[in-house]
């Protein structure tokens, strides 16, 4: 009997896709036995350790663990054993010895990988997960595409009925497709606002890319990496060539973001377009080869020496050292010293440099800009959101010529006012605060199909307008009309404050340091502006 139960048991573990009937003889007990063999039914969801154990439920409330959650998109119910079958595939290319030294493999003991079958329609169809479909691509063909926002709804869905200790660290969404010639992209999570991001990726990415595909893209949306190489025909752009366009992008159409946009134009606030899309929380690529602006002590300046990156040819910077987010010849399954730092920090908590991205951005003369007794004074903060290290606060000081008036005698007789320069600060500490604007593509239709090649790149191509969808990569911004071409909200590096500035005909100087939870940064050099009423 033990040997039937063996044979049963054997029958069920290979998962048959149709039922099957096993015959055994048994010769102590001279009998035959016939039955037929139950499925073995695909589980809804599951989670599994890089060594391939069960996750406990208590595994999924500590902190301790950092969560990769894999969904599934174009997936019918009898497709459930596929998309099992992949999910193990990606768990053991991102944790084996293809992987190199890269995060998912340095981590892989910190690592849990948890999968959610969502049953749907095939890709393109009204009843895909997610909406999902391959669409055409400004650059490379064919990109994938899904609505975002469902993405997130069916993991707080997930959270609140099924697993409630479920906090992603990134996700990843498997589409059922071995079409080639299709470019996997993914949100990086500074981008979309969110704790996490959103990567997609193929079957057939799996198939012909391997273990990169998911981690590369897992890094992006995990750990908010940029791409290091240049795409294409944009060999020999600047990303700084944007900046120049920065006050249409700023103007949305009130009142106040047309202060903004006159004021950046005339040089009173300083706003960049390449600061908002490559200087915003990104640690891996800068918008200069010597990132850090502020000497703090400890902390020596860093040096990114290797031009071209976010797929500008001019204008990025990145850190030397071959890495899993380059190209040849600077490719490789590791990390380079700026990327291992997110790593690490991202896995301890511990920020590993100050916030010391951070210069002061205005006002830069004497237009006047306000009534009162204070002035309003602009950061410009490239870890204000950094995903691991954001920005706890700002300590801004200002400095002045204090006129102090006493009573002088000419001649030893005659009194006339006159005063004594004696120099004067005051300190605030202000609490950064999230700032957005909306990037109207519209606006900027002059160099549309530029940034439509970079927000794509980004994977941030469903962008709401009105009760809809508009899917920015499978557009021809050449022949769709400017008047329908909607806005995308970004959150931008900059924080505002307010400094006294109450006497008139003077220079005020001031500057700014940051603190991030770890570390303190030095203060910029002090900046002035002319206070001329």
């Amino acid at each position: 009997m033990k040997r039937i139960l063996a044979a049963v048991v054997l029958v069920a573990a290979s998962a048959p896709s149709q039922a099957q009937t096993l015959s055994y003889a048994s010769t102590s007990l001279l009998t035959s036995v016939s039955f037929t063999s139950v499925y073995l039914v695909a589980p809804t969801w599951k989670c599994r350790r890089a060594d391939g154990t069960t996750c406990t439920d208590t595994d999924l409330a500590n902190p301790y663990y950092k969560q990769i959650v894999i969904l599934p998109t174009g997936f019918s119910d009898s497709e459930k054993w596929t998309f099992w079958s992949e999910f193990d595939r990606i768990v053991n290319q991102m944790t084996g010895t293809s992987a190199g030294t890269t995060w998912s493999a340095q981590k892989k003991s910190r690592l849990l990988f948890v999968g959610y079958f969502v049953s749907g329609g095939a890709l393109g169809t009204s009843t895909a997960a997610f909406k999902a479909k391959v669409a055409s691509h400004p650059i490379r063909g064919y990109a994938l595409t899904l609505d975002q926002a469902s993405v997130y709804s069916k993991a707080d869905e997930i959270r609140y009925y099924t697993l409630p200790h479920l906090k992603p660290f990134t996700v990843g969404v498997l589409f059922n497709s071995l079409q080639t010639g299709v470019t996997a992209n993914a949100s990086p999570p500074g981008f979309v606002g969110k704790s996490y991001g959103v990567a997609r990726f193929t079957r057939q990415d799996l198939n012909e890319r391997g273990t990169y595909i998911t981690v590369h893209e897992l890094a992006h949306s995990g750990l908010n990496f940029l791409d290091e190489y240049v795409e294409d025909g944009l060999e020999s752009y600047s990303i700084r060539q944007l900046d120049a366009l920065t006050p249409l992008a700023l103007f949305d159409g009130s009142w106040g973001s047309f202060i903004n946009a006159i004021n950046d134009l005339i040089g009173v606030y300083d706003y960049n377009i390449s600061e908002i899309l490559a200087g915003n929380g990104n640690d891996n690529i800068a918008l200069s080869s010597w990132p850090t602006t502020v000497y703090t002590p400890g902390y020596s300046s860093e040096s990114y020496p290797l031009e071209g990156g976010m797929f500008f040819g001019r204008g990025t910077y990145k850190d030397s050292g071959a890495n899993v987010m380059s190209e040849s010849p600077n490719f490789g399954y590791a990390h380079s010293p700026s990327q291992q730092r997110v790593v690490e920090t991202a896995f301890s908590g511990v920020a590993g440099r100050p916030n010391n991205r951070i210069r002061t951005a205005g006002p830069k003369n004497d237009w006047p800009l306000e009534l009162g007794s204070s002035t309003t004074v602009m950061i410009y903060d490239g870890d204000k959101h950094h995903h691991f290290q954001p920005t706890k606060t700002y300590d801004v000081q200002v400095g002045w010529y204090e006129r102090v008036w006493k009573t002088c005698w000419w001649e030893g007789f005659v009194p006339y006012p006159c005063y004594n320069d004696i120099w004067t600060t005051a300190q605030k500490t202000v609490y950064p605060g999230r700032r957005t604007i909306e990037l109207k593509t519209s606006s900027l239709y002059g160099l549309a199909n530029l940034v439509q090649k970079v927000l794509c790149g980004l994977g941030i191509s469903e962008i709401p307008a009105g009760d809809q969808t508009f899917n920015l990569c499978s557009q021809d911004l050449a022949t769709t009309s400017d008047a329908f071409l909607p806005t995308l909200k970004f959150s931008v590096p900059y924080h505002n404050t307010t400094v006294p500035a109450s006497q008139w005909f003077t220079t005020y100087w001031w500057r700014v340091r940051t603190t991030n939870g770890t570390s303190t940064s030095g203060y910029t050099g002090w900046s002035s502006f002319y206070r001329s009423f």
